[in-house]
């Protein structure tokens, strides 16, 4: 008799643990059908997104800038190590939208929705798969606003018609606007002023209801922000005047350090 209760029980126990592990089993594919669902209705997003901002630049006069002031200097991380001795927050990110910043004379500024998949440095791991804002240079604007107090004609090299509503796309090639659906990775500092700031950037986040710390903002996106375009295998420096440079003495940090970002980052 007790035999035979000890045979009940091991097969009551073995039935037991089939059954969990078939619920572990379904709730693993479960969870798997519901991450590439997400991952699904993301993309479809961002698509729609780029199609849209992608019409609206097609449809806008651009107009090359750059934003490095060739007299200043600059004073960035050219090394993972330095990213980590300043405790930065680098981040890499999908950017999902853009929204045109309006209302600012004489310069252009948009804002950027990013994705953050991971937080590579710092200690805020808690964005990470959050969506944040980033401000960046150049974008979307009207002629009224960029040419404000101007009455020319042309503009570096571009025929414009001051004080109307014509649309401008400005693309800063030391700095363009990463194509909606790439990688970005970037180091970020949040967007802070106070009332007595009265800087033009302070005026322009003001003027578009942007409050301070609520947005970021690259640390130098001319020098550490770097793209991966869909479908591309690695990532390269987004500033178009550096990557593009002929002479291989002015690049050496950069191609370095961009090796190294690919190296410890691109996975």
């Amino acid at each position: 008799m007790k035999q035979m209760v000890i045979f009940l029980v091991t097969g009551m126990s073995a039935l037991f643990l089939a059954g969990c592990q078939a619920t572990e089993s379904s709730d693993k594919d479960s969870a798997k059908d519901k991450e590439e669902s997400v991952q699904q209705v993301q993309k479809q997003t961002i698509d729609k997104n780029k199609t849209k901002w992608d019409s609206e630049v097609a449809k806008a006069k651009k107009i090359d800038v750059t934003s490095i002031d060739e007299s200043s200097s600059y004073i960035f991380p050219s090394s993972i190590k330095e990213f980590k001795d300043y405790k930065s927050l680098l981040i890499k990110g999908t950017v999902v939208n853009y929204k045109q910043l309006s209302y600012i004379h004489n310069e252009a500024y948009t804002k950027a929705s990013i994705k953050i998949d991971a937080v590579l440095l710092g200690s805020q791991k808690s964005l990470e798969g959050k969506t944040v804002d980033l401000i960046l240079h150049g974008g979307l604007t009207k002629s009224s606003d960029y040419l404000f107090g101007m009455n020319d004609l042309e503009y570096n090299g571009v025929a414009v018609v001051p004080n109307s509503d014509e649309e401008l796309y400005i693309h800063d090639t030391d700095a363009p606007l990463p194509a909606i659906g790439s990688s970005i990775i970037t180091d970020i500092n949040y967007v802070e002023y106070d009332d007595h700031d009265s800087t033009d950037f302070a005026n322009a986040m003001r003027v578009n209801k942007i409050k301070s710390k609520t947005v970021y903002r690259p640390n130098a996106e001319q020098f550490t922000l770097w793209v991966k375009d869909v479908g591309a295998k690695e990532y390269v420096l987004n500033n178009e005047n550096q990557r593009n440079n002929s002479d291989p003495n002015d690049l050496s940090s950069e191609t370095t350090f961009t090796k190294s970002i690919n190296d410890t980052y691109n996975n």
